[in-house]
């Protein structure tokens, strides 16, 4: 048999077993599939003989035993025991898929739709070389003022427990399917992106147009804005809150407050005084109300339309999750201790 029928029998097969083969021909046949398909190959074994395949593969899988150390020193994961591959897919395999797929796109998200005011700005004011926005919040955008929330989300947050993942092995395709992280869900989240930073640049400057507001405090208004959009974008998308999550979403909104008023008190800094020019009037917190209301509709929509009625199998596991809890809440079991009369 050829290289080639091999292939065509493998494919059309739910398994292969190849027994007595060289450490080469294991590489090999993990190579063949590599090249031949779009798909993630993952080897595991024990011994010395699987070092080749396992660092063939995509993912490298070890296993410390009584045959040494060979494979675990070659390998991406290592493990006591072979039924641990269970949970590592099941379980930390989605877990990392769906936080990962989120936090790509978000900060594609969050980048965007900061630049995206910059970008209007440049439009209106004859592409000049001027920027409303402080050089400070600019570099803290990115480092003080949303990152911590990315990164707290990224590690903490769980779509489903583990108990589901391990009941309900189906869930684990839609890793597969691609279904959090695609072509579809980016074009998505960039129209969400402008549709949010034009709320953003023009709501304030429609309302300041006329008025003797400079363009350091429509700046720090828009600065405010779009980090308290993007939080609240991120916090709606939140599955399981800590406490940490909470104190990493909304004590970014406070550290931006404070970094913006203290930015603003500097008399050398360009932009001085200009917070405190629109915050004590009422109709800056009215357009920052307005501002977040208005760019928060489409993604409020578009996520109650597809959770109400085009759910996907992690939705429904979901809900599932919920009433299983609620039922819990509601009807705890009772151990009845039973007592016998002398």
């Amino acid at each position: 048999m050829s290289i080639f029928q091999l292939f065509e029998v493998a494919i059309a097969c739910d398994v292969v077993l190849c027994c007595r083969v060289a450490p080469l021909q294991k590489a090999g046949i993990v190579d063949l599939i590599k090249k031949r398909t779009s798909d993630m190959t993952l080897a595991i074994g024990d011994g010395a003989n699987d070092v080749s395949m396992i660092q063939m593969a995509d993912v490298g899988i070890g296993i410390s035993g009584q045959e040494g150390r060979q494979a675990v020193m070659a390998s991406d994961f290592a493990m006591g025991q072979f039924r641990f591959l269970v949970p590592l897919l099941l379980v930390h395999g989605h877990w990392n898929y769906q936080r990962m797929s989120y936090m790509i796109l978000y900060n594609f998200y969050r980048n965007a739709t900061f630049v995206f005011v910059l970008f209007w700005y440049v439009l209106y004011t004859g592409y000049t070389l001027s920027t409303a926005i402080n050089e400070w919040s600019s570099v803290l955008y990115s480092v003080v003022y949303t990152s911590a929330p990315t990164v707290i989300v990224a590690i903490l947050d769980k779509d489903l427990s583990r108990r589901t993942l391990l009941k309900y092995p189906q869930l684990y395709g839609a890793g597969q399917r691609e279904e959090s992280y695609n072509l579809r869900l980016f074009i998505f989240i960039m129209v969400d992106s402008v549709w949010q930073s034009l709320a953003v640049f023009f709501i304030p400057y429609a309302a300041y147009k006329n008025s003797a507001i400079d363009s350091a405090s429509l700046g720090d208004l828009w600065t405010l804005s779009v980090v308290i959009l993007v939080n609240i974008h991120l916090a709606m998308d939140v599955i399981r809150w800590t406490w940490i999550t909470h104190a990493a979403i909304w004590g970014s909104i406070v550290a931006t407050w404070i970094c913006v008023i203290i930015i603003d008190s500097i008399p050398t800094l360009p932009g001085f005084w200009a917070i405190y020019e629109v915050m004590g009037t009422a109709l800056f917190w009215a357009l920052l109300l307005a501002v977040i209301v208005v760019g928060m509709i489409p993604h409020f929509a578009a996520k109650a339309i597809r959770e109400h009625f085009m759910p996907n199998d992690i939705q429904i596991a979901r809900e599932m999750e919920k009433s299983q809890d609620s039922r819990d809440v509601n009807h705890p079991e009772v151990q009845m201790s039973t007592s016998t009369r002398a």
